[in-house]
């Protein structure tokens, strides 16, 4: 549900059998991806039936006042900045980093978090980023393509409840020229269904190279 709308996730498939949306070349990804895996895990062990993929991503937004961004056309078109010069203060020594969170953002970030655990999003993290008033939060990984709707909803989030604290939310990828972006960061990896993280290396070299199979 999104607010008193009832969101039901849907495919679009052509006659021909071509995606007409976003999430078939997706589902067709990990299908394949499962297959492959799983073709190679059965070499070491014949319980593996399925791999799964699984996603943590990591979302990164500016928040800038109301009044600011509304003075602003270029900010309210376009959503990045496309007149004036660079601010005399910017990632010199990246200090906005280790900075403390202002208390109006830690408000907003509260109420995002909640909002999102009653979705059942799982989000974790919340810090400061290196770029003035640049933030990010990331949630605990999960299946791709659950992660993936759920990172949707996440921005539809922080731009409803960013205006309620009178912010409006920049999520374009490189909002302000000399400075980082908004990036999306994907932190994936392969699991079996026996609980086994293929990218999880071993103790030590002499155990990996044994795991091997011999040709």
């Amino acid at each position: 549900m999104v607010d008193t709308t009832l969101c039901i996730p849907t495919i679009f498939i052509s006659y021909t059998g071509e995606a007409l949306d976003y999430k078939t070349p997706l589902l067709k990804a990990l299908a394949a991806v499962d297959k492959a895996a799983t073709d190679v895990c059965q070499l070491f062990d014949k319980n593996i039936t399925r791999v799964y993929t699984n996603l943590g991503w990591e979302q990164e937004y500016f928040l800038v006042d109301s009044a600011l961004y509304n003075a602003r056309p270029d900010l309210c078109l376009t959503g990045r900045t496309l007149m004036g010069h660079s601010s005399v203060k910017d990632q010199q020594l990246e200090d906005h980093y280790f900075g403390s969170i202002p208390p109006r953002v830690t408000a907003f970030m509260k109420e995002l978090e909640l909002e999102c655990h009653k979705l059942g999003i799982p989000v974790k993290t919340r810090h400061n980023e290196v770029a003035p008033n640049q933030f990010e939060l990331a949630p605990i990984f999960e299946n791709a393509n659950l992660a993936n709707d759920h990172n949707q909803l996440v921005m539809d989030l922080m731009k409803r409840i960013a205006r309620k604290h009178n912010f409006a939310v920049l999520l374009h990828e490189k909002p302000y020229s000399g400075v980082n972006g908004s990036g999306k960061h994907n932190n994936w990896s392969l699991c079996t269904d026996t609980g086994i993280n293929l990218f999880a290396p071993a103790r030590t070299r002499k155990a990996t190279c044994s795991s091997l199979p011999s040709l």
